[in-house]
């Protein structure tokens, strides 16, 4: 097994069985899409809704959530997924400060995610997102199945 840390702002794809998705998420989204049927699964670690400074680096594909979505989708298909074949599951987003009502980061970046996701026809078919608490995410490569732990140390099998 093989466990491949997805940081913040980054993605990555696997299609090698054994292969673990993780990531530790806060206000901050993960997009996993994965494709059950080929073995195939992708993370984005999307850590801001969009990009307000023209100037800002785009050094990170999964920093800014529809590139990072949009980035995503494209080695999904590029490793020889169809469209049809791929679905995607949504951790994190959490609220970690709960008087900054005025940006929550969380919810704006699940709303634009989401919007990029229903743009290329990828259907949510599970999430645990919101709230005020961190999650510790794990992927199964081979299957899609998502293990979503959060700060208080309850899993689910999502």
């Amino acid at each position: 097994m093989t466990r491949i840390v997805v940081k913040m702002g980054d993605l990555e794809v696997s299609d090698r069985p054994g292969d673990v998705l993780t990531a530790i998420l806060g206000s901050c989204v993960g997009v996993l899409i994965f494709d059950a049927a080929a073995g195939r699964a992708g993370m984005a670690h999307v850590m801001l809704p969009e990009r307000i400074d023209p100037n800002a680096s785009m050094d990170k594909r999964g920093k800014y959530a529809i590139p990072a979505v949009k980035a995503l989708y494209k080695e999904m298909l590029e490793l020889g997924s169809r469209p049809s074949s791929l679905a995607a599951k949504l951790s994190g987003g959490a609220r970690m400060f709960s008087d900054n009502n005025l940006q929550n980061i969380g919810e704006r970046n699940l709303e634009r995610v989401r919007y990029a996701l229903g743009r290329l026809g990828v259907p949510v078919v599970a999430e645990r997102t919101g709230g005020f608490k961190g999650r510790n995410v794990s992927v199964d490569v081979a299957t899609g199945r998502m293990k979503v732990r959060d700060a208080d140390g309850q899993e689910e099998m999502i």
